[in-house]
């Protein structure tokens, strides 16, 4: 026996068809919606002046620390051999491998 499931995407919003689904989180509480293209439009409008100004908190994966470590140690920056690094420094070391070059932690 044949079987064909389809899963529709449904606007949060108006109730129409959705064509994503946008994740976001506010403090410690994570939300999901799915939207279509005008009302994802719209919340990213909504949120832009906020992105604009906020930093990004994403933090290192366990697997770019030691290179992370390494590249604070060539530029003099002081790290923890171990546990959690300094957002600044994670993210100074990213804008430095944006750039392609070595830089600074501000």
């Amino acid at each position: 026996m044949a079987r064909q499931v389809q899963i529709a995407l449904i606007d949060d919003i108006d109730g129409g068809e959705a064509t994503e689904s946008i994740s976001f989180s506010v403090g410690t509480d994570h939300y999901e919606m799915d939207l279509n293209d005008e009302n994802a439009e719209k919340f990213r409008a909504a949120l832009a002046p906020f992105i604009e100004v906020a930093r990004n908190s994403k933090q290192a994966s366990t697997s770019e620390a030691p290179a992370i470590r390494a590249w604070a140690k060539e530029n003099n920056i002081k790290v923890n051999a171990r546990g959690r690094l300094n957002a600044d420094v994670v993210e100074a070391y990213q804008a430095a491998q944006r750039k392609g070059g070595r830089s600074r932690a501000r």
